[in-house]
């Protein structure tokens, strides 16, 4: 599952008609409609309680066989919105059963519940051997801090999505096989996010 994530120049957004990026849908769009586009099926944080958990169930039935559906998420844990914790944990919880048992990578994001994350992904996931990254493959989307939290994470087994707003540090330091660019909602294109960090880190080298 890393590799066809490994062909897709953009691993997130939320811009429909790429063929080249894995679209975030949500459960609801999926039931009314299957993309015909590689997509993942989102459990956003900010919409996640008994009815969205619900949806989710239920396009994850429908989507079961469904070539397109390449990813779960974006999905996670987030301290600066309003759904109560109880809802968020049910619902990555969901998520992450449900990528582990038909081995597809996760999209995840991740605001403030750094520790609460990693602890969730070791007891559903199993905690990968050192340097190993988890399987199915972790993708926190996104990523805007800095290295030390950066290491922690790799080290965990996570792999880094780096966007428009990415630390330079963090960008230098991140090993190949765990880095992945992503547009989000930024309508910045793609490749000049992947060449800014691509000569960034050719730098170093």
């Amino acid at each position: 599952m890393s590799q066809t994530l490994r062909t897709l120049a953009d691993v997130h957004t939320h811009h429909a008609g790429k063929t080249d990026a894995l679209l975030s849908v949500p459960p609801e769009r999926v039931l009314q409609e299957h993309p015909r586009t590689p997509y993942s099926l989102s459990l956003h944080p900010w919409y996640a309680g008994p009815g969205q958990l619900d949806c989710f169930r239920k396009a994850l039935e429908s989507c079961l066989n469904d070539p397109f559906c390449q990813a779960i998420g974006e999905c996670g844990l987030d301290n600066r919105c309003n759904t109560p914790f109880e809802w968020q944990l049910e619902a990555f919880r969901s998520s992450l059963i449900a990528a582990r048992e038909r081995n597809k990578p996760v999209i995840i994001h991740c605001v403030g519940y750094w520790d609460e994350t990693v602890r969730l992904l070791d007891e559903l996931l199993g905690k990968p051997a050192d340097g190993q990254p988890y399987e199915p493959l972790c993708v926190i989307h996104g990523y805007r801090k800095g290295p030390q939290l950066a290491l922690r994470l790799l080290s965990a087994g996570c792999c880094l999505s780096l966007g428009e707003k990415f630390n330079p540090e963090v960008a230098r330091l991140v090993p190949d096989d765990r880095l992945f660019f992503e547009t989000d909602e930024s309508q910045e294109d793609i490749w000049n996010i992947r060449k800014k960090i691509v000569n960034l880190r050719a730098e170093n080298r």
